[in-house]
């Protein structure tokens, strides 16, 4: 032991000196030595920014390191939440045919606010409908490799097209972005910056550009995993003038940078933060570190009161649950001030965001002051939607909240009473009481964190809003929102033996393993299983020899297996030694598993309605205006879902018309509505499903709406194209 502080202490000298020194490095320099070293240019780069750029807060970081026992306080958090579940006795906890059921808001609250189960559509266009004029592939290099099935798959294109000049601008998760006269069609040019990050293109959501008057330029910000490129939007090449002819900063970013007031403002991830830059000199200004939640949605400037108002996500890693500071700032609209970065409040919705209900789209300023007040709007995979008032912070309409201890696991969640949380949980009705045939005791449904060897059900994973966001309707002040609904996840969480050790030679332990793992893992990951067997591995840490009897006793599956009081007393000591030998070596590791559940199988949509609805909400009160189904959804060759998932977005028409434009459904549609009840007007056929934003761009004359199908998300629904539409006014 001592031995070992030695060594720590050495660490920690070497470390400060090494990092203290390294302050006097330039930029440059240390990027061409990582590069020597043979690190590709996304190491190089971050390491460079660390070492010329933050070496205190880098040392701090290496120091914590060394002293903190992060995976011993997950394990402890874990084991005392589990046993915290089991004593729960809450009204909002239900035991039922060997399954607990624990749902904090009653969710099973049957949602009727659909107004219609078909597509309804309205002739009010008749022959004013808009017309195709091109459509083209975006690139020759788009192509990735061959699915299994020999299916040909594209990169998936989430970025909204921007109109700058007389081209449509386009940017690819892979560092590509290009431009096409936005008339004809005709391709201007094409490059490509950046490289993708190891793990996969960074789903990159944003990229801007504007008019620099000084320049007399188009100027592009284009986010890639390793740093903002600033690009001539002329010709595509790399703006020698500005950014201090290099790149802003060196992180990964996903999300449109902003330039107001001679700063450029770029949000990134691992690790997440939010930088501001001397637009002209390049030279970092202000970090801002936002632990483990990362802000993978486009955020806005309010430059009325000089803020950055930024969505954050779940913690990385967010199914692990602890008591740790990576929930700080999870689940959280966050505003800082754009002069130094200081946070100036922070609104978030539970307090320890362990499962996943990240805050989704751009936030939107309300165009007109509800209740008197300036107000910023975001969104919950939880399906709330909250207003919240830009000087405080605080949600102008009432918040419901609610907390629960399991242990020392402590966690305080919020749900909108206006408007209505979207999602439908209209599936605990079906799935709560409808599982006679569920083998695993310890299923759980509800809002609850994954605790150690429970599976549980749950929405908002993939449910709710999702990243595009919403539209405001000025004419009607109307809020108009997209949202998934009935996708149910599947989740396990648990510990095993790292490396797999062979379980204690006992033969009461032995006769387990005819259903438990011999070596500690976890049985039965496929999508289809019906049953989870849990490891062994840490029994004795959750029960004491009484409780894990009663369990036996109680549990449907073990009911009828008859062991005597000693064999039991026997096996229990000697799991016991078995888990205190892996605890103290550290040798286990956490897992967490997730299937969707196929809900179209079980008949879920004829009991709980539309897997995807567009929702429009009134500015004044919160109140929900009407709800229709998304598009459709083809199952099969017989069978035709209404109201299908959707992963696209719906965008204003711009011109006060009332008219806004929806695409993303799986049908492979666009479409228009009617904001004022809600009716279809028009649709047409794209070669893929949309994948981001709809773009309107609006003359005099003319309506020009473009389209980004690249699909992505179900069976041979993938492409490379935008599509160009007009309609005259």
């Amino acid at each position: 032991m001592i031995f070992l502080k030695r060594i720590r202490i050495l660490v920690l000298i070497f470390l400060i000196t090494i990092f203290s020194l390294s302050y006097f490095f330039r930029y440059e320099i240390s990027f061409n030595l990582f590069t020597f070293l043979n690190f590709d240019e996304n190491q190089a780069r971050r390491y460079s920014f660390y070492i010329s750029e933050r070496p205190i807060h880098i040392t701090i970081k290496k120091i914590k390191k060394i002293f903190s026992d992060e995976k011993s306080n997950e394990l402890q958090t874990l084991l005392s939440a589990k046993k915290g579940f089991l004593k729960y006795k809450g009204p909002e906890m239900e035991f039922f045919d060997g399954n607990y059921y624990l749902d904090i808001f009653n969710s099973k609250e049957k949602n009727v606010l659909l107004n219609s189960n078909i597509l309804d559509f309205s002739n009010k266009w008749k022959s004013k409908v808009p017309v195709k004029v091109w459509s083209t592939e975006m690139s020759e290099k788009s192509t990735l490799k061959k699915s299994s099935n020999n299916e040909k798959k594209y990169i998936m294109v989430e970025a909204k097209p921007i109109i700058c000049g007389e081209n449509i601008i386009y940017a690819k998760q892979d560092g590509s972005v290009g431009a096409i006269n936005y008339k004809t069609g005709e391709k201007v040019w094409y490059k490509k910056y950046g490289n993708s990050n190891s793990s996969g293109w960074p789903r990159m959501r944003g990229f801007s550009c504007s008019y620099e008057k000084n320049l007399d330029k188009n100027i592009i910000l284009l986010p890639t995993a390793g740093g903002v490129f600033c690009l001539n939007a002329t010709d595509g090449n790399l703006l020698t003038s500005r950014c201090g002819n290099k790149i802003l900063g060196a992180f990964q970013s996903r999300v449109s940078p902003h330039l107001f007031n001679g700063i450029v403002y770029v949000a990134t991830i691992n690790p997440s933060g939010v930088e501001a830059y001397n637009f002209k000199t390049g030279k970092l200004l202000w970090r801002t570190n936002l632990e483990r939640a990362n802000p993978w949605n486009n955020f806005i400037i309010d430059k009325k009161n000089e803020l950055v108002i930024l969505n954050l996500g779940s913690p990385i890693p967010w199914s692990s649950i602890t008591n740790s500071k990576k929930y700080k700032y999870s689940g959280s609209l966050i505003a800082l001030n754009a002069d130094d970065g200081k946070i100036v409040w922070q609104f978030q919705e539970h307090s320890k965001d362990s499962w996943n209900h990240d805050f989704v789209g751009q936030p939107i300023l309300s165009p007109t002051k509800i209740k008197g007040k300036d107000v910023v709007i975001t969104f919950s995979k939880s399906g709330s939607i909250y207003f919240i008032d830009r000087k405080n912070g605080l949600p102008i309409f009432p918040v419901k909240k609610k907390s629960i201890k399991l242990g020392n696991f402590e966690y305080a969640y919020g749900k909108s009473t206006a408007p209505k949380p979207l999602l439908d949980t209209n599936f605990y009705n079906f799935l709560g009481k409808d599982c006679s045939g569920c083998y695993l005791n310890t299923k759980v449904f509800g809002p609850v964190p994954p605790i150690l060897k429970i599976e549980r059900m749950f929405d908002g994973h993939d449910g709710g809003p999702q990243w595009p966001g919403a539209t405001i309707d000025v004419s009607n002040n109307l809020l108009i929102v997209t949202s998934s609904h009935n996708i149910i996840t599947k989740h396990y969480a648990d510990y095993i033996p790292q490396p797999l050790t062979n379980l204690p030679e006992n033969f009461l332990i032995q006769k387990c393993t005819t259903c438990h793992d011999s070596k500690g893992r976890v049985k039965g990951f496929a999508p289809n299983d019906e049953m989870i067997v849990p490891s062994l591995f840490l029994t004795s840490k959750i029960y004491n020899k009484i409780s894990l009897s009663n369990y036996l006793k109680k549990n449907n599956f073990h009911s009828k297996i008859n062991f005597n009081d000693e064999d039991l007393k026997k096996a229990y000591e000697d799991l016991k030694e078995y888990d205190e030998k892996l605890i103290k070596n550290k040798k286990y590791q956490y897992i967490s598993v997730l299937n969707k559940f196929d809900i179209t199988k079980k008949e879920i949509y004829s009991k709980s309605g539309p897997f995807g609805k567009i929702t429009a909400i009134s500015l004044d009160d919160g109140k929900i205006m009407w709800q229709i189904p998304a598009g459709t959804y083809k199952i099969n060759e017989k069978k035709t879902i209404i109201g299908s998932k959707t992963y696209g977005a719906i965008t204003n028409s711009g011109n006060d018309e009332g008219i806004s434009f929806y695409t993303g459904s799986f049908d492979k549609m666009v479409y228009a509505i009617n904001n004022i009840n809600g009716k279809y007007l028009w649709s047409k056929k794209l070669k893929a499903s949309g994948s981001a934003l709809p773009l309107v761009h609006n003359t005099p004359t003319e309506r020009w709406i473009f389209i980004i199908a690249t699909g992505g998300r179900v069976k041979n629904d993938t492409g490379n194209n935008i599509t160009a539409f007009k309609q005259k006014l």
